[in-house]
């Protein structure tokens, strides 16, 4: 016979449902379980067990003196861990507390929200509490502990003190209005995007860091003849023809659809750009938190956030 240590706890909690209800079709909905799933973990048990546990009839199961003995033997462990178990459950299910978090506004709108809603379905007496900071306000929520974690853009400045985990990725585009349709078609280089008025976040932003830095690196100069302080101004800006757009696509992708402006093409590439998650190491969490950024640090499979450059683009 098998040594029991050495038997899945699986196919005893198994036994027991079965041997407690009487019943293989009672079990297997008590388990969640389909019935041939039931029946062959009761046949891999008593093969491994070397005897027959049940006697089957039409009235049901019932126990042979073999599975007597090891029901009186496994009856306390299984009714201890399925305690266990259920007030694991009920403590997760109704853990209390409040989740602080930083985050700029394209983390927030298109990144964070949806996780939020799942979250609070799960966690409904968790408090949320959501801070749209800058990024030096951001870094000084981590620094002195009042955030749990902060969502943040690239380029970032220096966290060398911080965890940094990169949990999705966005798409920068250039876009323009009606006034500038004839450039639809046209592959355009960075000396021609400088030959027209630009529309750009404004100095200090990430964003302009991004833009910045990709035109220094081609020997170029960025000089915007407009800035402004939230991408979601860059494409109305541009419906009113005040200039090419540098937008992420998730903040451009409304008015592509709807307002007729356009997406230019370029002859230099524009690299995508990462979302990531920062937290204080030294920062202590807790269980709602911890699953929280579990949740977040998942989402670089999840459909919702794909990007695809299509004439039809989605996320």
């Amino acid at each position: 016979m098998q040594n029991l240590m050495e038997i899945s706890f699986d196919y005893y909690k198994v036994f027991y449902e079965v041997a407690r209800s009487h019943s293989i079709t009672l079990a297997a909905s008590h388990l969640c379980l389909t019935q041939p799933t039931v029946t062959k973990y009761i046949q891999n048990l008593e093969a491994a067990l070397g005897c027959q546990l049940f006697v089957r009839s039409q009235k049901g199961v019932s126990m042979t003196e073999e599975g007597q003995r090891l029901f009186r033997q496994i009856s306390h462990p299984c009714q201890q861990m399925g305690q266990a178990q259920e007030i694991i459950r009920e403590y997760t299910t109704n853990q209390n507390g409040k989740i602080t978090i930083s985050a700029t506004e394209l983390t927030m709108r298109y990144f964070l929200l949806p996780f939020l809603e799942r979250f609070q379905h799960r966690f409904p007496n968790v408090r949320l509490q959501i801070h749209a900071h800058s990024f030096p306000a951001m870094m000084a929520s981590l620094n002195d502990e009042t955030a749990d974690f902060a969502l943040s853009i690239t380029p970032l400045e220096s966290f060398s003190d911080f965890e940094i985990t990169s949990v999705s990725d966005f798409q920068d585009i250039l876009i323009a209005g009606s006034r500038y349709s004839y450039l639809e078609d046209k592959l355009l280089s960075m000396e021609d995007i400088l030959s027209f008025p630009i529309i750009s976040m404004e100095h200090g932003t990430a964003s302009r860091r991004f833009w910045d830095s990709l035109f220094e690196e081609h020997g170029f100069e960025l000089s915007p003849n407009i800035e402004l302080n939230s991408n979601d101004l860059i494409a109305p800006a541009t419906v009113h023809n005040l200039g090419i757009g540098l937008v992420p696509y998730k903040f451009a992708r409304h008015y592509l659809i709807n307002y007729g402006i356009i997406q230019l093409k370029t002859d230099f590439f524009v690299p995508k750009r990462q979302i990531c998650l920062i937290r204080n190491p030294l920062h202590p969490q807790n269980t709602p938190a911890k699953i929280l950024i579990d949740m977040l640090k998942g989402s670089d499979t999840d459909p919702l956030f794909s990007y695809s450059t299509d004439s039809g683009i989605s996320f």
